[in-house]
Parts: C-alpha cells; sequence; structure tokens
C-alpha cells in the first residue's frame, strides 16, 4: 500500500529554523548604530559641560577682577560703571579687568553698587559661553557682595550674515 507522505519525516516536539544571514546583519548594524549614537551624545555632554566649568571659573575670575579695579577706580575717586557705554564699563577698565582676571572674554556690566564696591549684574562671554551674575544678597536680606548666583548658557551659531 503506497503512502503519499512516505518521503516527509515527522518530527514531534521543538523544531529548529536556521535564521537568515540578513537579519543577523541587520542586528549587528542596529546594535553598532544604538551604541555609536549614544557615544556620541555622551560625548558632546561632556564636552559641553567641562567647558561650562571653565566659563564659570572664569566669570568667578571676572567677578573677582571686576571687584578690585572698582577699589582702584574708587581710589582715584572715580566709577568703573558707565551707564552710557555699551559695555558698562568706563574707558580702560576692560582692559584692566583682562590683565588682572588673564582671562580674553567680553565683560558687559549691567549694575554696580557703589556702596559695597562690587557688581550686582553683569555677563560674561567666552566662545559659545555666557555667563550671567546676579547678587542675591538683596534678595536673601544679607550683605551684598556675599552671595550670587551664576549661571551658563551654551549658544550656537545657526545663521551669521555679513554685510557687503
Amino acid at each position: 500500500m503506497p503512502d503519499s507522505n512516505s518521503n516527509q519525516v515527522q518530527v514531534e516536539g521543538i523544531q529548529f529554523y536556521k535564521r537568515s544571514n540578513i537579519a543577523d546583519i541587520l542586528r549587528i548594524v542596529v546594535i553598532t548604530l544604538v551604541v555609536s549614537v549614544c557615544l556620541a551624545i555622551l560625548i558632546l555632554w561632556f564636552a559641553i559641560d567641562s567647558g561650562a566649568r571653565r566659563a564659570y571659573k572664569e566669570a568667578r575670575d571676572v567677578r573677582k577682577a571686576l571687584r578690585a579695579v572698582g577699589t582702584e577706580y574708587y581710589g582715584e575717586a572715580s566709577s568703573i560703571y558707565d551707564p552710557h557705554s555699551s559695555t558698562g564699563l568706563t574707558e580702560g577698565a576692560a582692559e584692566r579687568i583682562a590683565s588682572l582676571s588673564q582671562r580674553n572674554g567680553e565683560v558687559t556690566l549691567y549694575e554696580w553698587d557703589a556702596e559695597t564696591n562690587g557688581p550686582v549684574s553683569f555677563e560674561y562671554h567666552t566662545g559659545l559661553y555666557r555667563v550671567t551674575y546676579t547678587d542675591t544678597g538683596y534678595e536673601n536680606g544679607i550683605q551684598p557682595g556675599v552671595e550670587g548666583d551664576f549661571k551658563v548658557y551654551y549658544s550656537f551659531e545657526l545663521l551669521k550674515y555679513e554685510a557687503e
């Protein structure tokens, strides 16, 4: 009696299939891509964070230099603060601050306290970082010049137009 299923082997239980090489290659490519993107994000975050910490330290040095130059100007019976200037500093003060702090960023003084002879609010720009300082002594009810908040911002240039 001829059996029509005599060429087929019936296997009960677990059946094993050979996986496609394309699926293996695709899986490796996806894993490599995900790991590379995660690593790039981590490196970028580390670079931005270390630059921000450096800008913060420079801004602290600039604050100390502002106080020192302010004291020098006070001794000469003048003020470091010029509200009519675009930088808020009198002529020659920016160069003196740069030489004392040994920093080459741009300082913009927004407010100066003549009683404590210190900055109330200023900005420091260096590279892609902008650091703002605000004296919080007035808000907290303690002596001005003792406490202050530094905020560090990171920015990048999207478009740049140059006039001809």
